[in-house]
């Protein structure tokens, strides 16, 4: 308990880097004037974290694996300070995608190997931990979309860039202190054996659920376009993806440790999958064919939610497959790497069919489609491994 104490500052530090991930989000039009940019210019800024993921993803789980748990959070605290920190004075827009690039990085150095960062606290609370850990970088992008506008309104561009990089110094100095008492047990170990096939289901459901998860987010403006106008459909916009991350954030935060504390890992898993789907449905029925505010708004809540635990759920049990806890980072790795290159592709091919009501119809099916694969392949992502017995008995 001790040891899940001290990943209070470890929070702290992923909460920061979700805040300043999606506290930009609002202020598009007002960024594009900024850097004399265009919107999809814009738009790739604020996409560099996933493909920061995907590409640096691997290589900090490599680290986590080879060394200490400890060297690749050091690089995340380096990262994100001197991205945002510099970031503030950038006019340019070269200079800014840049330095936000660096900023990103900090993404999959401290949260690729959340695995080793789990089993090193404690093993008996791997799901409970990587929930928080997941949970508290959504709570950041959450109240980053939710509070941008007012920051906005109050202090200009510069302050809305300049918080994030005050909270992330903050959080690095907090962190800074406690990292040297982190356990530096599986140091130096080989990664063979870090892959098994029968992860790859887990794959899957992590790129299926964040890809739709994301897709929502990318087609509510569009699709609201549908039945709203003017400053209602632009608020109502901003409340859908700020709900999405609240409730995926509290998924994150709350299921996994109830499911884990109470030895119901495995019909969670399956709870969670069958929800996600149904209020999948409910949401792109919504969405697209009504003008319920409240059911939509709602629906984007509950999903995310759900979703969100699914997917924490699913990353959890990949440690399942791993005998040495040593390499449960570059296995969590792989993990996100996986979901980040589905989210680069998935919501870019299915967003295009939402440009009317009638040709909807065609980014809905795939879209279920891909959600219920995830729901259909849920009983089978638990294997019974060294984790599933420690934290869910009914796994045996």
């Amino acid at each position: 308990m001790d040891n899940v104490k001290k990943l209070i500052p470890y929070w702290f530090f992923v909460f920061t880097i979700g805040f300043g991930w999606f506290i930009l989000a609002p202020v598009i039009p007002e960024l594009m004037v900024h850097l004399s940019a265009t919107l999809s210019e814009i738009v790739l800024i604020l996409s560099v974290y996933g493909y920061t993921m995907a590409i640096i993803g691997l290589l900090a789980g490599v680290l986590s694996a080879k060394f200490t748990v400890k060297s690749s959070i050091y690089l995340a605290m380096a990262f994100s300070t001197a991205g945002l920190l510099v970031r503030v004075f950038a006019t340019d827009y070269s200079e800014f995608l840049v330095l936000s690039i660096v900023a990103a990085s900090a993404y999959p150095f401290s949260l690729a190997p959340v695995g080793s960062i789990a089993e090193s606290m404690d093993p008996k609370k791997s799901a409970t931990i990587i929930g928080l850990s997941i949970g508290f970088l959504f709570l950041g992008m959450s109240f980053g979309a939710l509070i941008g506008p007012y920051i906005y309104l109050a202090f200009s561009l510069t302050g809305i860039m300049a918080l994030p990089a005050i909270l992330t110094i903050l959080a690095s100095i907090w962190l800074f202190i406690y990292l040297p008492q982190y356990p530096e047990r599986y140091k130096g170990k080989s990664l063979r054996g870090s892959f098994k096939p029968g992860m790859i289901k887990n794959w899957y459901i992590g790129m299926a659920m964040a890809s739709i998860s994301i897709l929502f987010g990318d087609i509510a403006a569009t699709a609201l376009g549908f039945h709203f106008t003017g400053n209602f459909l632009l608020k109502l916009s901003g409340l859908m993806g700020g709900v999405e991350f609240l409730g995926s954030a509290l998924g994150a935060l709350i299921l996994p440790f109830i499911f884990e504390r109470y030895h119901f890992i495995r019909l969670g898993t399956v709870l969670t999958a069958l929800v996600s789907f149904v209020f999948a449905i409910i949401l792109l029925y919504s969405l697209v064919y009504t003008s319920f505010a409240v059911l939509i708004t709602g629906s984007f809540f509950i999903f995310g939610f759900f979703g969100n635990a699914f997917w924490v759920l699913a990353l959890n049990s990949i440690i399942n497959y791993v005998e040495d806890p040593g390499r449960a980072g570059f296995a969590t790795s792989m993990y996100s790497v996986a979901t980040n290159v589905g989210v680069a592709i998935i919501p870019v091919v299915i967003s295009a069919e939402f440009v009317s009501i009638s040709r909807s119809i065609y980014g809905i099916i795939p879209a279920l489609l891909i959600v219920l694969v995830s729901f259909l392949i849920s009983p089978l992502i638990l294997s019974k491994g060294r984790q599933a017995t420690v934290a869910s008995p009914e796994a045996e």
